[in-house]
C-alpha cells in the first residue's frame, strides 16, 4: 500500500471540476482504495508510507478513443483532403507495416509517446498486417499502458498490398484475440473495419460476429466528408444512410466507437442513440483534412456519447491536452463553447463511459482501478508559477501544453512513465 499526497482534479460531470488542493490516493494493488482530503487520510492510514509529490497534480489517465499507430511517422503531410490524403500518404505509409522490423519500432515510439502525453488507455488502428498487429500487442505489453489494438480491416478500394480477403482477415482477427483479449485485464481487441467503403458486407458482418464472440470493441468511421457519405450511397444504395450501412451489419452497439460523426441528419442520430454507440470527436484531424467542424455541444445536449481521440496522422501528435483544447476551440468558432471542464470530462470520464469502463477509469474516486497521470501546472504558466485555483490550471494545460508537462503516469498502480 501506498499513499500519493498531490492536488487532484477531474471531472465527474460534463461542466463541473473537482478539485482538491491537499488531496491524498491510497493505492492497494491495482486500485484507488480511498481518496480526499490529505487531512483526512493521512490520520485514517497512518504508518503507509506517503509519498508527498506537491507542487505536482494528480488528474485521471488521459483515454484517447480514435488513432492510428502506423500513421506516426506520416503526421502533418499538408494540403489535402482525406480520400487524397489516404492514397497519397497513408496507404503507403501503412504498406511499410509488412516489414516487421519497422512495425515494432513505430509500435514502441507510438506507446512510448502516449505515455509521455498522459495517455493511459489508447484506441488504436494498426495495419492490415497480422505480424505487426502481434508486435503492437507486445509493445504496449511492455510498455505497460492500456491499449485496445486491431488491424484495419479492408477487402476492397484499397491498395492490393493492404488487402485481405474477408475469410483470411477474419481468420487472423479471431487468431488474434484468442492470444490477446483481456491479457493482464489491461489489453483488448478492437475490431476495425476502417470505414464502409474499404470493406465488403461479408467481411463487416463477419467483423461483428468477431466482436459479438469477445465482447470486443468496434471502432470505424463515419460521416467525416461529404465526399465519403456520397461515396458510401454509391456503394449502398439501399441503405437508408450512412449510419444505416453500419446498422444493417450489426456494427453498432455500446461499445462501437465511431471516428468524427460530424455530418449526421437527425435521422442517423437517433439510430445511434437508440445503439448506445458513441461518436469519437477528432477536432484537429478534421480542421486539417477541412473535413468540417462538429457540432459538439448539440450533439452533447442531444444526449450522443461522445469521447476525444487525436487520430494520428491528420492530428498532429498523440497530445489529449492539445486535442482537448483544440476541441474547446473548434466550440466556440461555432459559436457553441463547451468549456474546459467538459472537455477533460471528455478526455477522461467520457472515453471510459465509451469503452463500458465508467466504474472502473475516468475519475480519481475510491474503487476505480488506479490509471492516473502527474503533471505539473508551472510548466504552462506563463510566468511559471504555482497556483491554486483548478480552472485557471485546466485552462493552462489545455491552450499551452508544452513537452515535459507530464511528469508521471501509472496505470492500474503502476508507474509506467
Amino acid at each position: 500500500m501506498m499513499l500519493i499526497r498531490a492536488a487532484l482534479l477531474d471531472a465527474p460531470e460534463q461542466g463541473r471540476l473537482r478539485f482538491v488542493e491537499d488531496g491524498a490516493l491510497l493505492l492497494e494493488g491495482a486500485r484507488i482504495q480511498d481518496a480526499g482530503r490529505a487531512e483526512d487520510l493521512l490520520p485514517r492510514h497512518a504508518g503507509i508510507e506517503v509519498h508527498d509529490l506537491r507542487p505536482l497534480w494528480v488528474l485521471p489517465g488521459l483515454i484517447d478513443l480514435h488513432t492510428h499507430l502506423p500513421q506516426l511517422e506520416a503526421v502533418a503531410q499538408d494540403g489535402l483532403t482525406l480520400l487524397d490524403w489516404l492514397e497519397t500518404h497513408i496507404f503507403p505509409t501503412e504498406a511499410r507495416f509488412a516489414d516487421p522490423v519497422h512495425a515494432k519500432e513505430v509500435a514502441r515510439a507510438f506507446f512510448r509517446g502516449c505515455l509521455r502525453e498522459g495517455t493511459t488507455t489508447v484506441v488504436a488502428y494498426g495495419s492490415s498486417h497480422p505480424e505487426a498487429a502481434e508486435l503492437a500487442f507486445r509493445e504496449a505489453e511492455t510498455a505497460g499502458l492500456r491499449a485496445v489494438l486491431g488491424p484495419a480491416l479492408m477487402d476492397r478500394n484499397a491498395p492490393v498490398a493492404l488487402l485481405r480477403s474477408a475469410d483470411r482477415a477474419l481468420f487472423e482477427l479471431e487468431s488474434l484475440g484468442n492470444a490477446w483479449h483481456g491479457r493482464h485485464g489491461r489489453l483488448e481487441l478492437a475490431v476495425a473495419p476502417r470505414f464502409a467503403p474499404s470493406c465488403t458486407p461479408t467481411l463487416m458482418r463477419g467483423a461483428a460476429a468477431v466482436a459479438a464472440r469477445f465482447d470486443a470493441v468496434i471502432e470505424t468511421h463515419l460521416a467525416e466528408t461529404p465526399a465519403e457519405i456520397a461515396w458510401v450511397e454509391n456503394l449502398f444504395p439501399e441503405a437508408p444512410h450512412y449510419t444505416g450501412v453500419y446498422e444493417a451489419m450489426g456494427l453498432l452497439g455500446p461499445r462501437t466507437l465511431l471516428g468524427h460523426g460530424i455530418h449526421l441528419s437527425a435521422e442517423e442520430r437517433d439510430v445511434l442513440r437508440a445503439s448506445g454507440a458513441s461518436i469519437v470527436h477528432c477536432p484537429r484531424s478534421n480542421a486539417f483534412l477541412q473535413s468540417g467542424t462538429m457540432p459538439l455541444r448539440r450533439w452533447l445536449e442531444e444526449g450522443l456519447p461522445v469521447g476525444l481521440g487525436t487520430d494520428v496522422a491528420a492530428g498532429p501528435s498523440l497530445s489529449m491536452f492539445e486535442e482537448m483544447g483544440f476541441a474547446c476551440q473548434a466550440a466556440k468558432l461555432r459559436g457553441e463553447p463547451i468549456g474546459v471542464a467538459t472537455a477533460l470530462h471528455l478526455a477522461t470520464l467520457g472515453g471510459a463511459r465509451a469503452l463500458g469502463w465508467e466504474a472502473r477509469l475516468g475519475t480519481l474516486d475510491a474503487g476505480k482501478e488506479a490509471d492516473f497521470i502527474l503533471v505539473d501546472p508551472a510548466l504552462a504558466d506563463p510566468l511559471g508559477r504555482e497556483s491554486s485555483e483548478p480552472q485557471t490550471v485546466l485552462s493552462h494545460l489545455l491552450y499551452r501544453a508544452r513537452p515535459g508537462l507530464v511528469r508521471g503516469a501509472y496505470v492500474q498502480g503502476v508507474r509506467c512513465l
